[in-house]
């Protein structure tokens, strides 16, 4: 058990596992903001009057749409980082499904706090 520990502790800290997670999150948190702003421009759309924006729903769409993208990016960085892992396969795979679904569940909380602020 301590040897798994001590495993645990050098990947986190002396290999910089914990400040590559946070990167991570960082990332698709950034990237889950851009999908707020432009799925609440689409919502708002008509109250929206900005010079030389001739139609902001377009706008919206085209920023939603950007933030999507960089997702899927992050997680598919994510998967080639968790690939170079010397780990068993199936240990891969659950990381990288735990990985999916943490992401997921992320940009669900960060869009409702977005879109349900006071």
């Amino acid at each position: 058990m301590r040897i798994v520990s001590t495993l645990v502790m050098q990947a986190l800290f002396d290999r910089g596992g914990l400040k590559v997670a946070f990167e991570h999150i960082r990332n698709l948190v950034i990237a889950t903001i851009l999908i707020a702003a432009g799925f609440e421009t689409v919502k708002r759309f008509d109250t929206i009057d900005l010079p030389g924006l001739s139609n902001p729903m377009i706008a919206g769409y085209v920023v939603a749409g950007t933030g999507c993208i960089l997702v899927a990016l992050n997680f598919l960085d994510g998967l080639r980082k968790l690939a170079t892992l010397r780990r068993h396969y199936a240990l891969q795979a659950a990381l990288g499904v735990g990985y999916l679904f943490f992401s997921v569940r992320i940009v669900q909380l960060i869009i409702y706090f977005r879109t349900h602020s006071c």
